[in-house]
């Protein structure tokens, strides 16, 4: 009895529970630009595009420093990089609550608190807590990504109601302070999973039962797990890898064109500020519940097909609040809200579980820097590439109608993955 006991309570789930917090951190950074967006551009009076470009930059630092971070990660654990992390968020958004002049910014947030939110992004999660549960990692990433969308619902609103109230000063000033504070001492409990095993799935073997053994061909980390450490760079050149990485880049590209600005839109369109900001709150408030769910159902029905599903749901949702928004009208809002609830993030959670099926370990932190990289690639383009056609057409339909098409373009990628996956499986069968 005690030892089934503390095999339920294995330190995966303090794992699992920093992964959370981290994670809410994310969506709370990364959603609250929409409404940043607004304020930077009325305070500093700038365009649109220069406005967004601040985001944008942050985006492509993130996408160069992704990798090294994944190698940081791989070689020091996270119990070094995530504190130092929640350092730099501190630093970065209390310089921006300070800067006087736009460019400030490209220092202050776009490299300094940019360099900490990706080092405790999705990427980092999926590297850190997968290896713990190797038998339900859909599910329990899943879980743990509803973060994200907890973070968007709580953060969204707020800081919409900081800004609306005290300035968008402030709002740097008291997230900054609180991210921090979620970040940096909690993850002092980070460990690495004990070696040899995948955590607890791997503990639940009773005696006499074998524990679950990477080296079955046909696992997804088999063609990797059984490689020598000379092939792992042959490894990272493979087709599966870049069809990831480029799926995540062409994803996050069609979400930051309208994440971003979706703010701006929606003010436009005829809807309050406060109104739409906690509309993108509800949606975050849906996603908690949506994200577990998608990641059990990607364990039964496969990665590919639930990230087909989830994608399109996001491109209905797109196209319904480009086409029926006008006026404010309401249902518009409620579907937009409702479709983006249950698909948002699907793209990162699902493309990282993929990465996990197919990649060990003690590899999977500088795999999943390459797929940050491309999802860096994405936040770099996505929102400046808005700004530009909202500046030369005065309005944000062709960029949407863009965001749209692009998503679509993920989904082939994310299926391009997996077969050239499979293609890599049955070779080494075949040489076997």
């Amino acid at each position: 009895m005690v030892t089934a006991i503390r095999r339920k309570l294995h330190y995966g789930w303090v794992i699992f529970a920093l992964t959370f917090t981290n994670l809410t951190v994310e969506g709370g950074s990364k959603n609250v630009q929409a409404v940043f967006l607004v304020a930077l551009r009325d305070h500093f009076r700038s365009s649109v595009a220069v406005t967004a470009a601040v985001f944008s930059a942050s985006g492509l630092f993130g996408a160069f420093m992704a990798p090294f971070l994944g190698v940081f990660l791989d070689r020091f654990g996270p119990r070094v990089l995530f504190p130092l992390a929640g350092c730099l968020i501190l630093v970065g958004w209390m310089a921006s609550s300070f800067a006087s002049e736009i460019w400030q910014l490209f220092i202050f947030y776009s490299v300094i608190a940019t360099l900490g939110q990706v080092g405790i992004s999705s990427f980092s999660a999926t590297a850190t807590l997968s290896p713990w549960f190797p038998r339900s990692k859909g599910v329990m990433l899943g879980t743990a990504d509803a973060g994200n969308p907890t973070g968007q619902a709580i953060v969204v609103p707020l800081a919409q109601l900081i800004v609306s109230t005290w300035g968008w000063q402030w709002a740097y000033r008291v997230f900054g302070v609180a991210f921090f504070l979620l970040i940096a001492l909690p993850n002092l409990l980070q460990k690495r999973p004990p070696a040899g095993h995948g955590g607890t799935d791997a503990d639940a073997a009773g005696p006499g039962e074998e524990a679950v053994r990477p080296a079955v061909i046909g696992d997804g980390g088999a063609v990797a797990e059984v490689q020598s450490g000379s092939q792992i760079k042959e490894t990272m050149k493979e087709p599966a890898v870049w069809c990831l990485c480029a799926a995540r880049a062409v994803g996050a590209i069609g979400n930051q064109m309208t994440l971003v600005h979706m703010l701006a839109f929606l003010f436009l369109t005829g809807y309050g500020e406060l109104q739409a900001a906690f509309a993108i709150g509800i949606a975050g408030l849906m996603g908690i519940g949506a994200r577990p769910a998608i990641g059990l159902f990607s364990d039964i029905f496969g990665r590919e097909v639930i990230y087909t599903l989830g994608m399109s749901l996001t491109v209905a949702g797109v196209l319904i609040v480009l086409f029926f928004s006008s006026g404010g009208v309401w249902w518009a809002l409620v579907a937009f809200v409702a479709l983006t609830g249950l698909s948002e993030g699907v793209g990162g959670l699902l493309l990282g579980a993929k990465a996990a099926d197919i990649y060990p370990p003690r590899m999977l932190g500088t795999v999943m820097g390459v797929l940050e990289a491309g999802r860096g690639i994405g936040i770099g383009t996505g929102p400046i590439l808005a700004g530009l056609l909202f500046d030369l057409q005065g309005d944000y339909f062709v960029a949407f109608l863009i965001s749209a098409g692009l998503t679509v373009v993920s989904i082939f990628l994310m299926w391009g993955a997996g077969l050239a996956h499979r293609k890599k499986l049955r070779a080494v069968v075949e040489l076997a």
